[in-house]
């Protein structure tokens, strides 16, 4: 029990320190509405989590490399929270075009991405 909560643990943390300093970098280029550093680390968090549940399934099942990945490093990548507060922040500043367009993106088009990484897991 106590070695599955450091994977988790060293995993969040590598995690976070990942968003942070992505989506710093990618607001720092793109200056938008949107916040493009949070859909960006949600993308990638959303392929890696696809492949990687293809991976575990279908080819390999190590818990710990799960509890590191999956739980630790890609539940701290990827942030709900955040994607959640940029939207309603969009809302209330009257910004309602683009908060539909966050929401559309962080959704369908993670939920695409997930997708993708899942199928490319199967094949490998």
């Amino acid at each position: 029990m106590i070695l599955n909560i450091i994977f988790v643990a060293i995993g969040g943390s590598i995690g976070a320190i990942c968003r942070y300093k992505i989506d710093k970098e990618i607001n720092k280029k793109i200056k938008h509405h949107i916040s493009f550093g949070t859909l960006g680390v949600n993308l990638v968090g959303l392929f890696i989590i696809g492949f990687s549940y293809s991976m575990f399934t279908h080819h390999f099942g190590s818990e710990h490399l799960k509890l590191f990945l999956v739980t630790g490093f890609l539940g701290a990548l990827t942030t709900f929270s955040s994607y959640a507060l940029h939207t309603f922040k969009l809302f209330e500043q009257g910004k309602v075009k683009y908060a539909i367009i966050n929401i559309l993106l962080n959704n369908f088009l993670g939920m695409f991405i997930a997708l993708l990484g899942a199928e490319l897991g199967k094949y490998i």
